[in-house]
Order: C-alpha cells, then structure tokens, then sequence
C-alpha cells in the first residue's frame, strides 16, 4: 500500500463526517466521532474553512457545515463528465414521460450511492438524497447492478457488507430466492424493488452500459406502491419507460448492444 498523508486522510475524513451528518457540527463532536486530538481538529477544521471547504454555521457555538468551495469543486467534477448531462436529459424525460421520481445511481465499495434524481410534480417524494447510500440489494437500482455481475462477484459483495438483511416486511433474505430474483432480472432486461428498501414504495430500475459493455450506472422510477397496486397496466407502461430510457443512455455513451443484460441471454 503507498504512504497515506495522515492530515490529508483527516481533512477528508471531516469533510466525509459533514457531508453525511444532518446537524452542523462542532469541533468537540468532530473529534470524538472521528477519534482525533482536538487541537489536532482544530487545525485542520480551520484549515478548510480558510480554504473555502468548510464554513461556520453557528458563531455562537463554533458549529460547521459544507462551504461553497466544496459544491463548486464537484460542480467542475460534473461539467468534465460528459456522463452526467447525457443523464440528466434522459432522467427529465423519463420523469416528465412516467410523473414520477427518476433516479440514477452507481455501486461504490459494495453500496448504492445515488449521483441524481428529477422530480414530477405528481411524483413520490423519497428519503434518497443525492450521494447517500444505500445497500444494493434492497433497492432496485442497486439490484440492477448486481444483476449485471457474476453471481460470486454478488456473493462477495453480499458477504463484505453484511448479508441479505431485512429493512421492510417485503425484503428477500433467502440467498436462493435472491438470485433466483437477479437471474430473472438478467432474462427480461429490468429489476423491480417491491416496497424492499421502502414499504411504500415500487421501483422499476435497469443498467446503464458504456462503450466497452462495462456497467456504468443504473435508472430507475419510483412510485407509490398505491398506485400500481392492482394495475399490472401501469407497471407494464414503467417497465417500457426504464427499459427504452436505459438503452437510450446506455447507446448515447457508446454502448453498442440490442440488449440489457444480453451476457447472461
């Protein structure tokens, strides 16, 4: 392993803790949940402010939160990726297509993390913020990915963060019946998430593939289970939509194949 700065692995640490924590935070909570000195804290929490990364929230309470350089550093990220406007067009017209929550997501270090969502005015409004994360395989987008994947690769993955766990009623936690669920997703082209990450929520998702045929993100749209329960019509008219979005984004990044998941046809 090469050497690793300790203040710089500290200072993104912080960052990572901000990011993540609802609440602004003090020096005295940054330290004790990151297990850093606090004076030590203190030089680098100022550091960032100075630069921009972190600003003062509270003065009173010498409180921080995210600070604009932040934002405008992933602002260049996002603008140097062609990816993400190729996806933004297609995640509007899917959500103004569906009236629904369009979503998109990527697998980082065996979790879920959503990259950007749009919103209908008829639309389900989720928990999911844009850069949380969430396990893979209680979600659709992140089953969606899995499927993509051979099945040891999904063992390891499942195995690294925890196993199949049950987060609603309606979440699998067979093994067998899990990917029984992935191999079914790989012959039809799309993943559907039945109230498994939210028992209110109905998710239909599927891959998105680059140029080489490489995994490159996945779409999804979500609704109120309420609204396609007992209307086979309705899910039939969202599966065509992430399908036809899927393989939209996936050919305007160099993707080549007629077919979702056509390795495992």
């Amino acid at each position: 392993m090469e050497k690793i700065n300790r203040s710089v692995a500290r200072a993104l640490d912080m960052l990572e803790l901000v990011a993540g924590t609802r609440d602004e935070l003090t020096i005295t909570e940054i330290s004790t949940q990151l297990g850093i000195p606090k004076s030590t804290t203190f030089d680098i929490i100022y550091t960032l402010v100075d630069k921009g990364y972190l600003e003062i929230a509270n003065p009173r309470v010498k409180s921080f939160r995210l600070g604009l350089k932040l934002f405008q550093t992933g602002a260049v990220y996002l603008d140097q990726t062609p990816f993400h406007e190729a996806a933004r067009s297609v995640l509007e017209e899917l959500a103004a297509s569906a009236q629904e929550t369009s979503f998109l997501a990527m697998e980082n270090d065996g979790m879920l993390v959503y990259l950007d969502k749009v919103e209908s005015a008829a639309s389900v409004r989720t928990s999911a913020r844009i850069g949380s994360n969430n396990p893979l395989y209680c979600t659709g987008l992140g089953k969606a990915l899995l499927a993509t994947m051979p099945d040891e690769q999904v063992k390891a993955i499942l195995d690294k963060t925890g196993g199949l766990q049950p987060i609603t009623p309606f979440t699998v936690t067979d093994e067998a019946r899990f990917f029984g669920v992935l191999n079914e997703a790989r012959q039809r082209g799309y993943v559907i998430d039945d109230r498994e990450h939210n028992a209110e929520v109905f998710c239909v998702a599927a891959p998105i593939y680059n140029a080489r045929g490489n995994v490159q993100a996945a779409l999804s749209i979500a609704s109120l289970f309420s609204k396609v329960k007992d209307n086979p019509e309705r899910i039939a008219e969202l599966v065509s939509l992430i399908s036809t979005a899927a393989l939209t984004l996936s050919r305007r990044i160099g993707f080549r194949g007629e077919h979702l998941y056509q390795e495992f046809r």
